[in-house]
């Protein structure tokens, strides 16, 4: 006949062991024995160790056996395989109990704990992918603002040219927001470039199916698109009133894999020629944007023109 104390702990929501004298457990609850698909006997004496992962096990052994000498109560957190075959984090709470006033052993409880650590783990890994991205922001705005200032020739012009940077920043980051960072639309980034940055968007197409992009190449390309804006705006085909620019992103088979290519083209704005010195833009398109997305990227200077293409990976190709 199953006695009043087997009858509440077997019912009881937790897994509950319980050890003797000699550190040595004598009885575990229903819950345990279902979490482990083992029997009391498998489980009595040291039986119930041979689950611990074993990177967790001198650890756990350590506290419980620390603890037992010093008849202390103890918490601790380890590993136990599921009978299923799965490692799952538990919570194990064991205090020390007497019988006729004289110490007896000790009771635990453990609780699984596995969700709580994977959401613990991931907003570790949120919080050291904002540092990372905040060191990002403070240094590409620090170099936005060295580029900007260094090359205008009246405080006015460079107010303009870091004001309309950083406005191209803070629009990729609304994209990738968007998308709880996970990534960010091309269609999504380029149509926030052609509105920051044109002033007549009927003269400025854009094409081609969808990508997600992640958010390191997604900044990184917006901000090569606005410096490409930028030249169009001052020297090439939004200097006038008649010239038009197109952008048309499609897949392409490239080294054996879908890559992604991105095509500006600009036609109908003055004569073009190249530039005598290399700004920022130049610099974004030619060195540092292939490094951010792992391609490749080239400019043309055409008399008739500026004609760009930016080739990247893009693993498991558009949509």
């Amino acid at each position: 006949m199953v006695g009043l104390f087997e009858e509440l702990a077997n019912n009881a929501p937790v897994m509950i062991w319980r050890s003797r004298l000699d550190k040595l457990c004598d009885f575990f609850n229903q819950p345990w024995l279902e979490f482990t698909g083992r029997t009391q006997e498998q489980e009595f004496g040291n039986g119930w160790t041979e689950r611990i992962h074993p990177e967790d096990y001198e650890r756990c052994l350590a506290i419980y056996s620390g603890a037992f000498d010093a008849r202390e109560s103890f918490s601790m957190e380890y590993r136990l395989q599921r009978a299923d075959g799965e490692y799952r984090y538990l919570l194990d709470n064991g205090a020390p109990f007497t019988r006729d006033g004289e110490f007896a052993g000790y009771f635990g409880s453990c609780i699984d704990i596995t969700e709580r650590k994977q959401m613990e783990d991931g907003r570790l890994v949120l919080i050291a992918e904002l540092n990372h991205r905040v060191k990002n922001m403070l240094s590409t705005v620090q170099s936005l603002a060295h580029q900007s200032c260094g090359r205008a020739s009246t405080p006015r012009e460079a107010e303009e040219l870091l004001t309309g940077r950083l406005m191209a920043l803070s629009q990729a980051h609304e994209a990738l927001a968007e998308q709880y960072w996970h990534g960010a639309d091309i269609g999504n980034v380029m149509r926030r470039m052609v509105a920051l940055a044109s002033r007549d968007t009927d003269r400025v197409r854009i094409s081609g199916a969808l990508a997600t992009l992640r958010p390191g190449i997604a900044q990184s390309l917006a901000m090569a698109i606005y410096e490409l804006f930028l030249n169009a705006m001052q020297y090439g085909a939004l200097s006038n009133t008649t010239g038009t620019i197109d952008i048309a992103w499609t897949q392409v088979e490239h080294y054996g894999e879908p890559w992604l290519e991105i095509a500006w083209k600009e036609e109908g704005g003055p004569p073009v020629a190249p530039p005598q010195s290399r700004g920022l833009g130049m610099r974004l398109i030619r060195s540092l944007l292939p490094l951010e997305i792992s391609g490749e990227t080239t400019i043309d200077f055409a008399r008739q023109g500026v004609i760009a293409h930016i080739r990247m990976p893009i693993p498991g190709g558009m949509q």
